[in-house]
């Protein structure tokens, strides 16, 4: 008679997983996780951003400016939510209580360009800065936890330029294989 060895946890979902932690900061309080849309960057078919962001400001519902003071100057290369990309920001609740409705990056004038869906590049320079909404909003008591996870909304690559290029890949090796075919036709022998 053998000997199965049986696990009853192997089905069993772990509670505190890598995932789950990453959502909650050492004292136990959640983080905001804040999904940013900008309409420009909608109507112009974008996926991905880079900048050279200069200062970053939060704007409440009253159309009020706040500024985060201890955010550097950086370069940031933003991402869509399709790509599983995201930023943190330690500082970002650091705001006085209310309602915010949306984040402002202040742009550097030199360095900052957009890519398209079809994964072309062009650099801009007319944009001082660029309003990215709060979907939902943000809502801050004062009890929150001071880290803040912020995804972008961008239009996904397309995938039909990916999928052209593999299909003509394929119908120009199908011409090669038609001529080759046609050129020893006439080898043929009758018997």
């Amino acid at each position: 008679m053998t000997k199965v060895k049986f696990y009853p946890t192997i089905w069993q979902t772990v509670p505190y997983t890598f995932e789950v932690m990453d959502q909650w900061d050492a004292e136990g309080h959640l983080k905001k996780d804040l999904v940013l849309k900008n309409i420009q960057a909608t109507k112009q078919r974008l996926s991905e951003m880079n900048l050279n962001i200069t200062q970053l400001s939060a704007i409440d519902s009253n159309g009020q400016e706040h500024p985060l003071e201890d955010f550097p100057k950086v370069s940031l290369n933003i991402k869509g939510l399709h790509t599983g990309h995201f930023l943190r920001s330690k500082s970002a609740i650091k705001l006085a209580p209310g309602t915010y409705t949306a984040f402002r990056f202040y742009l550097d004038r030199t360095g900052n360009s957009f890519v398209s869906t079809d994964k072309s590049v062009r650099s801009v320079t007319r944009y001082a800065h660029l309003d990215f909404e709060i979907e939902n909003g943000l809502e801050i008591q004062g009890n929150e936890a001071p880290e803040v996870i912020l995804r972008f909304d961008f239009v996904p690559y397309d995938l039909p330029v990916l999928f052209q290029k593999i299909g003509q890949f394929y119908k120009n090796s199908r011409s090669f294989m038609v001529r080759l075919v046609q050129s020893m036709e006439h080898e043929r022998v009758k018997i």
